[in-house]
């Protein structure tokens, strides 16, 4: 998980908002550089004076459910139970982080907000501790399928799904070995090195030849035959040295959709969760480049067409339309729901939203201060709704696709 880097600034910030479905190169931590002309933007901004706790970026109130599925992703921030995990000690004790009363019933209340009928969760400490969290405090919310599987990370959490549907075939790839550019240059760089996390302190080292946190794939089974399979992910975290690790995580799962895809070319898959990248950072422009779709693409028409329009807009309209989408509360749009084509049939025209949840304010520091009373996570849930009714016609399509193809080598 990224945590609060520079807010964006100037007209920097704007290119970002603007872009957001666009190619992306940018470094997802570092402060920008501001050009010369917008220095007194630059300053009328920071001139601002700071805001307090708060509603800030997504929306207030999640849209009215309708007959299609809503699919959803939410990192709930540290998510340790109360029970002492004894390979969990030192620096990384989970129970110096164990969630408090506070914490678990604010996202418990944001949850049942999102009313989602698929939820993909990031940094959950575990199974049980999910199990716990699920029947204390989303009993009545119909989540009889959950899947949670060891993510091979030193810290101990891992991505998670929540389902009113079936789950089958939950499986996570801890010894999928990756390849990064810095590997063809110099074959040293894959080792694992000490001190390299996100946190400059730590003396756990980093192996850039596995995924930091492993994917959870799960496969999703609906109504007359109709099956999702989900990649909730969360790729690498830190600032531009640890680009390469990102793209060779995003590298390895566009590998695997596309391993689902040529055995179905219109198989139905979606990577959701916390990317840990801006929209133009390199690493989402790998999942672009690849054919995916981009479920933000999906947001309102009305929005689709005020950004259309972006140079009538003013300053302060500008503003609104960027915070209804950004993702993270320090100003980062960096949780995504990436779409195969195929199952990008199934999806809702102007249902893609981001859900506010309490900004802790701008005096806010994560690393020394207690967060506000109401707090849930520093990240805000995303969601998406899509209709499956199309199993059937997409099973006869690769049956004779197939059967094409027997014939094509006979």
């Amino acid at each position: 998980m990224l945590k609060h880097t520079s807010f964006f600034i100037g007209s920097f910030a704007l290119v970002v908002a603007i872009t957001l479905g666009a190619s992306q190169t940018a470094n997802p931590t570092a402060t920008p550089t501001v050009p010369q002309s917008d220095t007194k933007d630059s300053a009328q901004k920071s001139a601002k004076p700071k805001r307090g706790p708060g509603l800030r970026y997504g929306i207030a109130d999640a849209p009215k459910k309708t007959k299609a599925i809503r699919l959803a992703a939410y990192n709930v921030q540290n998510f340790f139970d109360r029970v002492d995990d004894p390979k969990l000690s030192g620096e990384w004790d989970d129970m110096k982080l164990a969630i408090t009363d506070d914490r678990v019933e604010t996202l418990a209340k944001v949850i049942h907000r999102l009313d989602a009928d698929v939820l993909i969760l990031e940094e959950v400490e575990s199974k049980e501790a999910l199990t716990w969290f699920r029947d204390t405090y989303l009993k009545d919310m119909g989540y009889v399928y959950l899947e949670s599987l060891d993510a091979g990370y030193y810290r101990g959490i891992e991505q998670s799904v929540l389902s009113r549907f079936p789950t089958k075939n939950p499986r996570v790839f801890l010894d999928t070995k990756l390849s990064t550019a810095s590997d063809d240059d110099n074959p040293e760089d894959s080792k694992p090195t000490a001190g390299s996390q996100e946190d400059a302190s730590s003396k756990v080292p980093e192996d850039k030849s596995k995924f930091q946190r492993s994917p959870l794939a799960v496969d999703i089974e609906f109504p007359d035959g109709y099956t999702l399979t989900v990649y909730a992910i969360h790729h690498k975290a830190g600032g531009e040295k640890f680009n390469d690790h990102r793209e060779a995580e995003a590298k390895k799962i566009i590998e695997f959709v596309k391993e689902d895809m040529a055995k179905n070319p219109d198989a139905n898959v979606v990577i959701v969760g916390d990317f840990n990248s801006t929209p133009m950072s390199s690493c989402r422009k790998l999942y672009k480049d690849a054919g995916l779709l981009n479920g933000y693409d999906y947001r309102s028409v009305a929005d689709r067409s005020k950004q259309e329009k972006d140079k009538s807009m003013s300053d302060t309209e500008r503003d609104a339309l960027r915070d209804r989408y950004t993702t993270h509360e320090s100003g980062r749009p960096i949780d995504y729901i990436i779409l195969s084509p195929g199952f990008a049939n199934e999806i809702v025209p102007g249902s893609y939203f981001v859900l506010s949840t309490l900004h802790p304010g701008d005096a806010y520091d994560w690393k020394k201060d207690k967060p506000p009373a109401g707090y849930s996570s520093d990240h805000y849930p995303i969601a998406i709704e899509f209709t499956p009714e199309d199993a059937k016609a997409k099973d006869a399509k690769a049956k004779d696709t197939k059967a094409t193809d027997s014939k094509a080598q006979d």
